[in-house]
């Protein structure tokens, strides 16, 4: 079988395959959709961005309450030994070695 004929046969099949709404169906579809649409306009504009915003405001405060357990839970881990310039500072030499010489910071 070759891609042409695989194709076509592709296409009878799916052809018979293919529902075709009457206008019955297109009619109780378009009724329902207007019945929907006027029942959500029905209760007004702060009804419409209610169902709007709560998804959003719950997904922030998901997301604060995550940080605040994350923030916690850092906080009472034990912390680990300073490794800023005092540590630094503080040990006695460093050598450094470039190209063969060697060079000791105090």
């Amino acid at each position: 079988m070759t891609d042409d004929t695989f194709l076509e046969q592709l296409r009878n099949d799916a052809r018979q395959l293919q529902y075709e709404p009457d206008d019955v169906m297109t009619t109780r579809i378009a009724a329902r959709v207007r019945a929907r649409v006027s029942e959500e306009a029905a209760g007004g504009v702060a009804l419409i961005l209610a169902r709007w915003f709560r998804p959003v405001v719950v997904s922030l405060a998901a997301l604060s309450l995550a940080a605040v357990v994350g923030v916690g839970w850092l906080e009472l881990s034990p912390e680990p030994a300073p490794a800023g310039v005092d540590v630094v500072s503080s040990s006695q030499t460093v050598d450094v070695s470039v190209g063969g010489d060697v060079f000791s910071v105090e």
